[in-house]
Order: C-alpha cells, then sequence, then structure tokens
C-alpha cells in the first residue's frame, strides 16, 4: 500500500482504505505500526491516533467509516478541505422562501436542464464508442503482437463500458421526471389561485416528458446498435488474440500477497492487483469450511461414499476478453488437512506426493440463461472452482509437494509449477510514503463472484480420473509459513 506525505494528498477513498487496512489487523507487527504511526503523523486531528480505539460519539460503536467522518469533520470546522479534490462545505446565505409557485417553476425548470446535460454526456460517450470502434475496424486486418490486440480490446471495451454508464444515468431520470410531473398536476388539481401559472408549469413539465421519453427510445436504439457492431468485433479479436497467444510460449506471471496467503483463500491472476475484496475471501473461506464439514461428517458417520463428490465453493467471471483467464486459488494447506506430524521439508525436497482427503479442481461451466449480463452482453461462461472429496481414490496421484524459492534480491518466493506456463511470487506489501501522484482507476477484473455459505454437494458425472493441476507448497523454515495448498486452472488452448 502507499502512503502518502500529507492527508491532503489521500482521496477520502484512499484514505477510507488505509483506515481499513489499519482495523483488519492482518499484518505483522511491524508493519501494523508502521501504518498507525503514519495515521498519526498524518491525521491532523488533536486525538491523533486515538481516533482509531477510542470513538468520539459515545453512543455509537466506532467504526473506520466513523473514523473517516470524524477527520473530515474536524477539518472542515477549521475551514480546511481534509482530503484531495474535496472542498469545504460553504454556508449558504440565508434567503427568502419561495413561494409554492416559484419552487414548482424552479423544479421543473432545474429537472429540464439536467436531463438535457445528462442526454449530452450520453453523446458524448457515444462519440468517443463509435470512434474507437472505427478505429479497431481499421486495425482488424493489421497482424499485430498480442500487447497491442489486449491494449485494443481493454480500450474498446472501456468505451463500450463508459457508453453503457452514461446511458444508464440517461434511464435513471424517468422516475424523477414522472415523480415532477405527477407533482406538478396535483398542485394545478389543488390550487386554489394562479390557475394560469399552474397549467404553464403543468405544459412545461409535459413538454419535458415528451422529449425525454423520445429521446430515451432513440439512445437506447443507438445504443444497442453500437454495442452489437462492437460486440460483433470483439467476437473476432478475442478469438484472433486466443490465436496468437497458442503459437507464442509465453509464462504469465502472478504476484499475490505473503501476509494474507496462510490466513485466508485467495483467487491469483496474472499482474499484481488483488482480485478479491476482503468479504469475498472470506465467503470463500467459509464455503470451504463448510464443504469439508460435510464431507467429514459422511465419511465419519458411514453415509454414501464421498470418494466421487464434489461442491462448487467459487465462481466468477472474467471482465474482459483481453485476460488470458488464467488463474490459481490458493489455501492454507491446514483447512484441508492437518499438518502437524508431517516433515513438509523433507517432502519438498524429496518432491514427494501425498494424500489428501480433499482437493481442488477447476471447469467452465455455463452460466444460468438470462440471469448475468455485463451491460447489454449476457455472461454466458463462469469459471467454477470445486472442492473434491478423495478418500480413496486410489487411480489417481497425490498431490505434489514442491519448495517455493526465495529471492533474497526481491525478498519474495517464488513457484513455477511443472505445466501451467506460469509463475508465482509471494511477496509482502511495501509500504512506501511518496509524493502525491495521480491514480489510475482500475476496473474490476473479475465479476459476479459467488461463494455459497452451504455449498451443494454434488455427484460428478463420472468417476474421478482426472489429474489435478494441484501442488503443496513448502516455505524455508525461516520464514514461518505454513503450508500451502494451490491449483491451477487449465483453459482450453
Amino acid at each position: 500500500m502507499e502512503l502518502k506525505t500529507t492527508l491532503k494528498d489521500y482521496t477520502a477513498l484512499e484514505f477510507q482504505a488505509l483506515v481499513n487496512q489499519i482495523w483488519a489487523v492482518d499484518l505483522p507487527k511491524s508493519d501494523h505500526d508502521r501504518l498507525i504511526n503514519h495515521f498519526d503523523r498524518i491525521v491532523g486531528h488533536p486525538q491523533g491516533a486515538d481516533l482509531l480505539f477510542y470513538p468520539m460519539d459515545k453512543s455509537n460503536t466506532n467504526t473506520p467509516e466513523a473514523v473517516v467522518h470524524h477527520v473530515r469533520t474536524w477539518h472542515h470546522q477549521q475551514g480546511i478541505p481534509a482530503f484531495k479534490d474535496e472542498d469545504v462545505p460553504v454556508a449558504k446565505p440565508l434567503v427568502a422562501p419561495l413561494t409554492p409557485l416559484a419552487r414548482s417553476l424552479a423544479e421543473v425548470e432545474k429537472i429540464a436542464a439536467d436531463v438535457a446535460v445528462s442526454g449530452q454526456v450520453v453523446e458524448e460517450a457515444f462519440g468517443h464508442f463509435e470512434l474507437q470502434i472505427r478505429n479497431f475496424q481499421r486495425q482488424k486486418n493489421t497482424r499485430l503482437d498480442i500487447s497491442p490486440q489486449e491494449t485494443g480490446i481493454r480500450a474498446l471495451e472501456h468505451a463500450q463500458h463508459e457508453a453503457l454508464i452514461a446511458v444508464r444515468k440517461f434511464q435513471s431520470w424517468k422516475m424523477r421526471v414522472e415523480f415532477v410531473q405527477s407533482g406538478a398536476q396535483r398542485n394545478l388539481t389543488y390550487a386554489r389561485s394562479e390557475q394560469a401559472q399552474w397549467q404553464s408549469i403543468v405544459q412545461q413539465i409535459n413538454a419535458t416528458h415528451d422529449r425525454y421519453l423520445l429521446r430515451l427510445e432513440s439512445l437506447s436504439q443507438r445504443h444497442r446498435a453500437l454495442h452489437d457492431e462492437a460486440e460483433a468485433l470483439l467476437i473476432v479479436a478475442h478469438q484472433r488474440l486466443i490465436d496468437s497467444r497458442s503459437t507464442i510460449q509465453t509464462v504469465h506471471t502472478i504476484s499475490a500477497s505473503l501476509d494474507s496467503a496462510h490466513k485466508r483463500p485467495d483467487l491469483l491472476l496474472t499482474g499484481g492487483s488483488p482480485v478479491l475484496l476482503a468479504s469475498q475471501q472470506a465467503d470463500l473461506l467459509k464455503a470451504i469450511r463448510s464443504t469439508v464439514a460435510g464431507f467429514s461428517w459422511q465419511n465419519a458417520s458411514g453415509g454414501p461414499d464421498t470418494e466421487n463428490q464434489r461442491a462448487a465453493v467459487l465462481s466468477f467471471a472474467f471482465s474482459s476478453r483481453a485476460d488470458a483467464q488464467i488463474f490459481g486459488v490458493s489455501v492454507p494447506l491446514s483447512e484441508l488437512l492437518p499438518i502437524e506430524g508431517q516433515d513438509w521439508q523433507h517432502l519438498a525436497a524429496n518432491q514427494a506426493e501425498v494424500e489428501v482427503p480433499f482437493r481442488m479442481s477447476t471447469a467452465a461451466v455455463p452460466a444460468r440463461p438470462g440471469k448475468m449480463f455485463q451491460g447489454l452482453r449476457e455472461i454466458k461462461t463462469l469459471s467454477q472452482v470445486y472442492l473434491n472429496a478423495c478418500r480413496g481414490c486410489h487411480s489417481i496421484s497425490g498431490v505434489r509437494v514442491r519448495a517455493a524459492t526465495q529471492d533474497q534480491h526481491w525478498n519474495r518466493f517464488s513457484f513455477t509449477p511443472e505445466v501451467a506456463g506460469v509463475t508465482v511470487h509471494w511477496a509482502r506489501p511495501i509500504f512506501v510514503e511518496t509524493a502525491p501522484a495521480a491514480t489510475p482507476t482500475h476496473q474490476r477484473r473479475v465479476g459476479f463472484v459467488e461463494s455459497a455459505r452451504v455449498p451443494t454437494i454434488e455427484a460428478k458425472a463420472e468417476r474421478a480420473h482426472d489429474r489435478f493441476d494441484d501442488y503443496i507448497l513448502v516455505f524455508p523454515v525461516s520464514s514461518g509459513l505454513d503450508p500451502l495448498y494451490i491449483v491451477f486452472n487449465r483453459p482450453a488452448k
């Protein structure tokens, strides 16, 4: 996490993330203390770091959001902004209250202006979207390397997303326009004077409503046409990107956090940004524990043989077609079996295999028809992670035990599986204080993330003869880290 020099170098969201990180208490003590000291130094509030631990409002429970609220309020009371790109609220001068007629007229005029501005935003988004489509069309017959292909796909998808957001914003005015129209008509019905003026207001809002509906229909039709045109290009470009990747041997790199790896499961994607939210990691952990408990209960109670059973513990969809869709899932090994009593260092040194009662696998599965949409595009395929019961599965090999290599120069641990074409690097977050800089906005790389609290145990279509692309990673004794279970997906070629 990047630590900045002063409070005003943080946006409100960035400062909230800092407070959330402190409250999570999932860092080594030295790093956690460093964050608290940093907070105390920059916050500017008389209570300093005490804000984190002692609520100012005795009637309410202290929360990370309350901490940020108190910091902002105190700075505003001093007449200064608290965060970057934030203004101090200016006290509004006292003005004479408007008459009901004037208030209704102002409301009608304001919503007409707001709708017009929103429509202009849509037109600008459509213009940019159409420009990206034309640029994409000009390059469709040009042979490009993989990186430019990915960049082109992401640029068109971004323009597609911005157009969608603008259209949705314009659509959101429908209920508001109808509400103002209904209010104006009601005022006219019950008005005892100034009938002509009230009638004029009703005519204005009726005209605004009619223009809005006509423009909404026109923009929706144009949006659909642009979307369909872009989708046709993206489908072809995606297949071309897949073909290009199949001709080049590429090792993809995944960067993961060492601090959370031995505490909770995580979804690992190429690139360094976190994929799952903390709440989603917690849901995944609950799903894994629930499934393990269910299988264990069946085994202990003499219930049906669990050998051919599995449960889906995680499902998600990739947001961009440019993504290589290579991923891994890591789980603390202690969640799957007792780790005491095994010489894991010896097993890793000898590249041994061990029997594990529960193993994970991945698959691409069809989504429920008509249920999931990314904008106007229906999501038809999900990536799914299963937890499989493997007691008595003698037809498959054990889990490979391998040692994670330590890189002293980069202060990280690395592992490259045998066939996945990917390397994973685990490192501790580096906390550095830097001068303020523009922070790029990252779109979520996966969507429709779901982990059922109590996953449904199901029978597999066939007996478990599949090979599992999974490993047990053993870290050096000096690291103090417990073994880690990790599984990789095997995307279709």
